[in-house]
């Protein structure tokens, strides 16, 4: 299993129109094959700063959903948005074990 953690922050005054953008990503990404977990959680503390959680059964289904049209979208969006600070990491595990 592939798991992906990270965080990202968007420009304070964009955030309102990034979360429609974020949620139908998400829900596309859900979709997809090989998608165990796919989300984004606001902070509560700071709210310009998003965490990143997915699970992926493979590589392969990653890099498939990383060459998606909703990605390509998503990515073309947050940029106007002020979209930056990303910092995401990948691990691989087996599917019982805990990390």
């Amino acid at each position: 299993m592939i798991v992906v953690m990270g965080t990202f922050r968007v420009a304070p005054e964009h955030i309102e129109a990034l979360l429609p953008l974020a949620r139908k990503v998400a829900e596309a990404t859900r979709a997809e094959a090989g998608c165990i977990q796919y989300g984004y959680a606001q902070d509560i503390d700071d709210p310009a700063l998003f965490h990143v959680a997915e699970r992926w059964t493979d590589r392969a289904a990653l890099m498939a959903h990383a060459k998606s049209a909703h990605m390509a979208e998503w990515v073309a969006a947050r940029a106007a948005l002020g979209f930056h600070d990303r910092m995401i990491r990948l691990y691989e595990t087996d599917e019982g074990e805990a990390i």
